[in-house]
């Protein structure tokens, strides 16, 4: 019985390690700006040719972001972005961008493809991208409230429009308000 608490007791005080491990923010309630976190790069073989507000909504996003890449080989590229990855507006009057969960697609040989990314307003008071907001990637934010809000949301289906509007209020909560609160973190947990 004793080899079981101490057993539990180490595995908890990982975990607690783990926990503290994670930064808290680096930014200013109201002023997000991706400070700190993970580089992202595409995968070899691919060059990035534009990223720009989308003209349209997707079931999974608002307020997508359009992306267009080009493979330069002849095979097809699988290409992986994590939850948490930002987009940097080249203009500072738009606001940075994020995915709030991982995302998937490929990119055939030898062709550009243009994909829309489900991608979530990080600055209330800033405007929302359009066709003449362009955008680069910027970094996989790392820290302990957005990791929550990426943690909550994982395997969630988030295609529908409440569990998207929810979903922009959460990380509102976070960037520009006092944090998730817990009526909020309920609801996250409640979606399928």
């Amino acid at each position: 019985m004793s080899r079981y608490l101490l057993v539990f007791l180490v595995l908890l005080t990982s975990l607690a390690g783990i926990c503290d491990r994670l930064p808290e923010r680096q930014w200013e309630r109201g002023a997000f700006e991706p400070i700190g976190g993970k580089p992202y790069e595409l995968p070899a073989g691919l060059e990035l040719r534009y990223i720009t507000g989308a003209d349209s909504e997707i079931p999974s996003s608002l307020l997508p972001l359009e992306l267009s890449v080009l493979n330069n080989t002849t095979r097809r590229i699988p290409v992986l972005m994590p939850a948490g990855l930002v987009f940097s507006p080249n203009s500072p009057e738009y606001q940075y961008m994020m995915l709030l969960q991982q995302f998937s697609f490929s990119v055939p040989p030898d062709q550009e493809t243009t994909v829309l990314l489900p991608t979530y307003c990080a600055n209330e008071n800033l405007d929302e991208p359009d066709d003449e907001s362009f955008y680069e990637i910027a970094i996989q934010v790392w820290e302990r409230e957005l990791n929550e809000l990426f943690e909550l949301l994982k395997d969630k289906h988030l295609d529908y429009e409440e569990a998207v509007e929810l979903a922009q209020e959460a990380l509102f909560e976070i960037t520009d308000g006092e944090g998730l609160t817990d009526s909020t973190r309920l609801k996250l947990q409640n979606l399928p």
